[in-house]
């Protein structure tokens, strides 16, 4: 059957027919994987035009159109495209940074900061790009300094220096023009331009401020300057404990999240290919035996909600409880999913180190990004892994050493200049970084997103706590603790997998951890995030 007959027969059940759409986004994915972007963002548009419901279309969208410089002007398709991108929940606005930058920063430069998509994504993104944050830092001055500036132009500054939590540099005369503004706030205007500061709940009665402000065109201001920090104070009586810090490291590590929760997130990819947890395992690793039913959650080292939040959205039969340190992220994470309207998750502030005593046992324990900032790793997984039930599964994520060399350079680089783990240090210190000349690792740390955020560059570069690990290590952890690797989880395109495929043939479940090291010896950047991966226990 043709397509027109095809769509004539789904039109006349009153039922879609997606697969001319799906076969569409299947061969645009083959495209990506071997390379052929252009083409593949050709076939994919032509699917959202053919099935613009479809999220799976959406998030795909997102994952590819990351990867493009596009120039202005934006031909129509694509800019109606990224316009419904930016409110499409399926989307991670992160992944339009660099489409949309660069589309902006190829206008004029005085209309750089008009380009109405730009604006949009500076409310729910951090825009990580040296140019733009310039550009940024050099318009509110110059609206301090008395300039007209169009006041939605105000107020998406506002919110990208809220999101990167007023990282910018800032002069003395600023700040003394910023202390005159405060005492004579009237207009829309005085509030949109002192939020590009400070953050309006720390002006005196902030509440009435939020009032007086929901019926203008800065009610989002008020409501995530304000509003959402009384909420998160709020809420941070409601979480309970589960027992105390133990050890130094553990205090400071808590203490550090306490004063720079991280990550500061606005929006994140919904999922969309939620399912039991026994299909999904069962998808991940064929031929795993899992046991059916509701599945029990322990995630360790929650921070602020997105790894929660992701589980409790991806597997349609789990009860979650997530725990942290950090009393602040466990607020901000509770806020966050109370607002996304997720039931099925419970916030509890406990250290890892003490969750031992626990009676319960689970079908899934996840410690994504947290043992590598324990004193002892394997001591703090031993703990864990006693969690899990006979049979069950861990989803665990540890830094690489090889992926984050750019990191620890920079590190080595920022040690002997002294500069502290504050507000001030971290500014002075990100300034050292960009003044450092033709070093390509500190350019490359230049250009990581939390480079472009205070909680973010904090993480990075001043972490109390880190550590990374080879491959062979983990395999030794394994041993000692008797559990099984089941195989990488890539969130990516699936390039490293496809890549691995192809030169060990012989390994075709991709379990074979020695191999993998071979790999990433030649390509080392094929775990810059970190290794994430499941692995079971004997049952």
């Amino acid at each position: 059957m043709g397509e027109k007959k095809r769509r004539a027969a789904a039109a006349s059940t009153g039922k879609r027919d997606d697969r001319p759409a799906l076969a569409l986004a299947e061969r645009a994915r083959a495209l990506a994987i071997h390379g052929e972007f252009g083409p593949a963002l050709e076939e994919l548009g032509r699917a959202l035009e053919l099935a613009p419901h479809l999220d799976a279309l959406w998030a795909q969208f997102g994952e590819l159109i990351r990867f493009f410089r596009l120039r202005h002007p934006l031909h129509e398709r694509m800019r109606a495209l990224l316009h419904r991108a930016l409110e499409h929940p399926a989307v991670d606005p992160g992944n339009l940074v660099l489409p949309i930058a660069s589309a902006a920063l190829s206008r004029p430069p005085e209309s750089v900061l008009r380009e109405p998509l730009l604006l949009r994504l500076l409310q729910d993104a951090v825009v990580r790009d040296a140019q733009l944050e310039a550009l940024i830092s050099i318009e509110r001055r110059h609206a301090l300094e008395g300039d007209t500036v169009p006041l939605e132009v105000l107020v998406a500054i506002a919110h990208q220096c809220f999101n990167t939590e007023y990282v910018l540099e800032e002069s003395d005369a600023e700040g003394a023009a910023l202390t005159r503004l405060a005492s004579s706030l009237e207009r829309d205007a005085d509030y949109a331009l002192y939020a590009a500061y400070r953050p309006l709940h720390t002006l005196l009665d902030a509440e009435h401020i939020a009032d007086r402000l929901a019926s203008t065109s800065l009610a989002s201001l008020a409501r995530r300057q304000i509003l959402d920090p009384l909420e998160e104070k709020r809420l941070r009586g409601t979480i309970e404990s589960l027992g105390t810090s133990v050890g130094g490291v553990s205090a400071a590590v808590r203490d550090q999240y306490e004063a720079n929760p991280y990550p500061r997130w606005l929006r994140m990819q919904t999922r969309f290919d939620a399912a039991p947890f026994a299909e999904i395992v069962r998808q991940l690793f064929p031929g795993i035996e899992v046991k059916r039913g509701p599945a029990r959650i322990l995630l360790a080292g929650c921070g602020t909600g997105q790894n929660a939040i992701a589980m409790a959205q991806r597997f349609t039969d789990c009860s979650v409880i997530a725990v942290d340190l950090s009393l602040a992220s466990l607020a901000y994470a509770k806020r966050k999913t109370l607002e996304l309207g997720i039931t099925n998750i419970v916030y509890r502030q406990a250290d890892l180190l003490a969750l031992g005593s626990l009676g319960e046992r689970f079908q899934l324990v996840e410690a994504s990004g947290v043992l590598h900032h324990l004193h002892d790793p394997l001591a703090g997984w031993r703990i864990l892994a006693g969690l899990v039930e006979p049979g069950g599964f861990m989803r665990i994520g540890l830094y690489s050493e090889r992926g984050r060399r750019h990191f620890a350079h920079a590190r080595r680089f920022l040690a002997p200049r002294g500069f502290e783990a504050s507000s001030a240090g971290i500014r002075a210190a990100r300034a050292a970084i960009r003044a450092a000349g033709d070093d390509k690792l500190l350019a490359r740390v230049a250009r990581n997103e939390d480079f472009y955020s205070l909680s973010g560059c904090r993480d990075m570069l001043f972490h109390v706590q880190e550590r990374g690990f080879s491959l062979p290590e983990v395999a030794t952890m394994l041993d000692s603790l008797a559990l099984e690797f089941l195989g990488f989880e890539f969130d990516d395109s699936g390039l490293a997998a496809t890549s691995y495929r192809a030169r060990f043939p012989g390994d075709p479940l991709m379990r074979d951890l020695a191999s993998w090291h071979r790999f990433e010896e030649d390509n080392p950047d094929s775990f810059s995030r970190m290794y994430e991966f499941w692995v079971r226990k004997p049952g």
